[in-house]
């Protein structure tokens, strides 16, 4: 009982791993690989009679997995394919299907991991404690994480709070759309990233410079001034920054008298 929560992470992980792998190869990626067969020699069939050829792979591949083109890609370059013209690249649709096909061990194995998650986590709802309905969302946390693997998200963080996403959002570390999973810890982006975690812990960590007792004097000033009639929420941390900014700025001036 006490490994599932470190049973579940690893399984997310994985099929987090796997998603990534199986994410639809990009326009650049396809191009490069079919140059980069042209390099080696390889030429495209003289029975595609459009203008431009490598667009024509670019449609047929779109929604092929980058892992089974890189996988096609290599095995075309040391000739490992039986059964074909080794003198020509194979047609758009041919390629495509070779590179599906080399994707079918990593899709079979994406759906294992995925089927023992859901088992997994049946079993924590079944046996976990609901108290104030904390556990509740712990799991349902996970659920939504299932999902978001499901549609191709990646795990890129794990063990962030509130501030730290705040922080990490803000510095522009996380791609759009990421999701803080609070309960449980987790971000999930859209983008597989490296997150810059230590950057982030070094800022929220980092005591600010003191200011000078000109600039706390004059801080002192504006704190002094009437507020007006409403108070939005920015005014009032803008408040709160300025009062901790003076207080900072208090043990200088204790020094300087001594």
């Amino acid at each position: 009982m006490n490994n599932l929560p470190a049973k579940l992470s690893t399984l997310q992980q994985e099929i987090s791993a796997l998603t990534e792998q199986l994410a639809p190869a990009g326009a650049d990626e396809i191009g490069q690989c079919i140059e980069g067969l042209m390099s080696g020699g390889m030429r495209i069939s003289e029975t595609i009679t459009a203008a431009n050829p490598v667009e024509e792979y670019r449609l047929s591949l779109r929604n092929v997995p980058v892992y089974g083109l890189r996988r096609t890609y290599v095995k075309l370059k040391r000739g490992e394919y039986e059964n074909i013209n080794k003198a020509f690249i194979p047609l758009p649709a041919e390629l495509a299907a070779m590179a599906n096909a080399e994707c079918r061990l990593l899709r079979e194995d994406r759906i294992r991991k995925q089927e023992t998650l859901r088992a997994v986590q049946d079993s924590v709802s079944r046996t976990l404690p609901s108290a104030h309905g904390l556990m509740d969302l712990r799991v349902s946390q996970r659920e939504r994480a299932n999902e978001l693997a499901a549609k191709g998200f990646s795990l890129v963080a794990q063990g962030v709070d509130h501030l730290e996403f705040a922080h990490l959002a803000k510095s522009r570390e996380l791609p759009a759309g990421s999701v803080h999973l609070w309960a449980i810890d987790e971000v999930w982006s859209p983008i597989a990233v490296r997150v810059n975690r230590s950057r982030i812990q070094t800022k929220l960590t980092a005591k600010p410079e003191p200011i000078s007792a000109e600039r706390a004097d004059e801080l002192a000033r504006m704190l002094a001034l009437p507020d007006a009639s409403e108070v939005t929420s920015e005014q009032m941390a803008y408040r709160g920054k300025v009062k901790a900014e003076i207080e900072a700025a208090e043990p200088e001036e204790e020094e300087r008298a001594a």
